[in-house]
């Protein structure tokens, strides 16, 4: 079964970094089994060459190991670094083949510690190489059945039997590197199907919670996401010692457009109006809000009184320049909004509904002085 890539590249990071494991295991059995050759049973230029052998293929692995676990995110899904490992695995899988062969002799000791040397390195390769079947196979392979097929040449009942354990050892030791394979493959499954399903309840928290703080209608901050961060903004400039300048805007004869034009064209026409309003509070820490119905608000931290008054005009003419027709306006034929300004020092004594009402009042003068404009004021420093 072809494995997806991110399953696929899981396995391969836990083949390098069970490597290691696999490379000191193998230098170990073949040191003891070379030492044992050398000092016990008189071989000492066949456990020299064949030691000479197995450090050259550890080498070789361990370079390549080397390389692979430095370039992990960027090879995890290549198939060919795939194949690369795999034949670097066969290699040692050779080299214990060979010393299966040339180590076998007629002494019950030397047999027993040959045989014995080739089936505990394929079996702690199944636990190490097991992540890729074609790896471990790659090992298991030469590593047993030369040493099978050499036992079954020398003939004789107690031969031909141990070269068929080593057989039926070889298929058992497959069958348990494949269930390792599937285990493997089963708990990532698990663990990114798991990480899926927690970023996915996070996309849909952080979207529900945005939701919550927009207004469905003009897409713009709504008046909860308004109030909190008034709050927090006086707090954060309270400590600075910062202005906080507020903007309050209202349409002006609103219910008159409604009632000239219905509420879906009175619907479009507030869109338009919070797009253009919300294009004048790009800072970071400014927020365009629907205060409610036709009323709007701006925020602008860190914003004194000339710079919230200027802003506020630039506001108001662009605004009467979409030119929304407006035929139930007994000013100018078109859509123009009021605006009240106030500007406060944040040093705590100013709060939240406090702010508001000031801002609210010269709203109030603007209309009141024919609307159209800008009402705006701000306390002392």
């Amino acid at each position: 079964m072809a494995h997806p890539p991110r399953i696929r590249a899981a396995l391969f990071r836990h083949l390098i970094e069970q490597s290691s494991v696999s490379l000191s295991g193998s230098a170990i059995g073949a040191l003891l089994v070379a030492a044992a050759q050398y000092f016990q049973f008189d071989n000492r230029v066949e456990a020299t060459a064949w030691l000479t052998l197995i450090l050259l293929t550890f080498m070789f692995r361990a370079w390549l190991v080397r390389v692979y676990r430095e370039r992990i995110e960027a090879i995890a899904t290549d198939d060919q670094a795939l194949t690369r490992l795999a034949l670097s695995t066969s290699l040692s899988g050779i080299a214990w083949g060979v010393g299966g062969v040339i180590f076998l002799s007629d002494d019950p000791l030397a047999m027993v510690i040959t045989i014995t040397a080739v089936h505990a390195m394929v079996m702690g390769s199944g636990m190490t190489l097991g992540a890729c079947l074609p790896a471990f196979l790659a090992y298991a392979l030469p590593a047993v059945l030369p040493m099978a097929v050499a036992l079954l040449l020398r003939g004789g009942t107690g031969h031909v039997v141990l070269a068929l354990y080593s057989v039926i050892f070889l298929g058992i030791m497959i069958s348990i590197a494949r269930r390792f394979n599937a285990s493997l493959f089963k708990t990532w499954e698990l663990t990114f199907e798991r990480e899926d399903l927690l970023q996915a309840l996070t996309h849909a928290h952080a979207h529900e919670s945005a939701l919550a703080r927009t207004d469905a209608l003009t897409g713009i901050a709504n008046r909860r996401e308004f109030d909190d961060t008034l709050n927090s903004e006086l707090a954060r400039l309270q400590r600075a010692g910062a202005p906080l300048s507020l903007i309050l805007m209202d349409v002006d004869h609103f219910k008159a457009y409604n009632d000239n034009y219905g509420h879906v064209e009175g619907d479009l026409c507030l869109k338009k109006i919070a797009t253009a309003f919300q294009l004048h509070l790009h800072r970071a820490p400014d927020l365009a809000a629907r205060f409610g119905g036709e009323e709007f608000a701006g925020i602008l931290p860190e914003t004194g009184h000339l710079g919230s008054l200027a802003l506020a005009e630039r506001i108001r003419c662009d605004i009467e320049q979409l030119a929304i027709p407006h035929r139930g306006s007994p000013t100018t034929g078109c859509i123009t909004v009021s605006l009240g300004v106030y500007t406060i020092h944040c040093d705590g004594k100013v709060k939240a509904d406090t702010l508001i009402e000031l801002a609210d009042r010269h709203l109030y003068r603007a209309k009141s002085a024919g609307r159209n404009q800008v009402s705006a004021g701000h306390a002392e420093a």
